[in-house]
């Protein structure tokens, strides 16, 4: 499983070999105070509301719910260098910089199911990938249903179907996992097999 750039606004250039990509699950907070200990140099990809609490600039933000996500992708912090982060997602979509392709993706039920499987999270670990990271780290991207981070902890969700388990477990196997640690939950297990 790889995507491509389809279409692109602006110049995609890593500043560091490294890659944090940051979610919503219950884990962030903790997460992110982990990685942020190890003092690596890094470029950061936020997923969702992770970005609203991420201390330092983000490079890029990544929503594979385009459609759905915006108004929130034209509204987001400045948090690159006093502009808006370069927005990714799949499909040409107002309000995103980049579009992104996947290629090989693996058909799930039906030979007409095309819909993105993993998460976001997936989705952003292929287009660090692609943008030539050699290590990438998962921190709030847990993939359980423990909640969100901002949700109170009776919370449960999201409800995650067994392909995007799927997606994740296929994605292991291949060599370029390898560059992945993820610093919680199933995505911890799944890569450290």
């Amino acid at each position: 499983m790889k995507v491509s750039i389809h279409e692109s606004k602006v110049e995609l250039k890593p500043e560091n070999d490294t890659a944090l990509i940051t979610g919503d699950g219950r884990t962030f907070p903790e997460d992110m105070r982990k990685f942020l200990e190890m003092n690596i140099p890094h470029d950061t990809y936020c997923i969702g509301r992770s970005i609203n609490q991420y201390p330092n600039r983000v490079m890029g933000w990544v929503n594979v719910d385009s459609t759905e996500s915006k108004h929130w992708a034209e509204h987001l912090p400045l948090k690159n260098n006093g502009k808006i982060p370069i927005r990714h997602t799949m499909g040409s979509h107002e309000g995103f910089d980049v579009d992104w392709d996947i290629l090989d993706e693996p058909l799930w039920n039906r030979k007409d199911d095309i819909r993105w499987r993993g998460s976001s999270a997936l989705f952003a670990v292929l287009i660090c990938l692609s943008l030539g990271y050699k290590k990438i780290y998962l921190a709030g991207c847990p993939m359980d249903k423990k909640g969100h981070w901002y949700w109170p902890e009776t919370y449960e969700g999201p409800e995650w179907l067994d392909e995007d388990y799927q997606a994740w477990d296929e994605f292991a196997k291949q060599d370029e996992a390898k560059k992945v640690v993820s610093l919680s939950g199933y995505t911890k297990e799944v890569l450290s097999a």
